[in-house]
């Protein structure tokens, strides 16, 4: 049973094939289901765009997406 802020990876992969993974399923809720995915679009071990999936309410789901996508920010 997960409680409070622990998160549970339930998969992880390397996309890019260079020995380190650079994808991340997680459940931050305990409830079985991946709800924040993180992704290292560069491969330089930093994590670049940040995904998360989850209910306000019961019915409501939110997507919110994070970061850049590994390319810089276009003033």
């Amino acid at each position: 049973m997960t409680q409070g802020d622990e998160h549970h990876v339930l998969l992880s992969a390397d996309t890019n094939g260079d020995g380190k993974p650079d994808v991340w399923m997680t459940d931050t809720t305990g409830d079985g289901t991946a709800d924040l995915y993180q992704f290292d679009t560069t491969g330089d071990g930093t994590i670049d765009v940040t995904v998360v999936e989850g209910a306000e309410e019961p019915g409501t789901d939110r997507l919110v997406i994070e970061g850049d996508g590994g390319h810089p920010q276009e003033v």
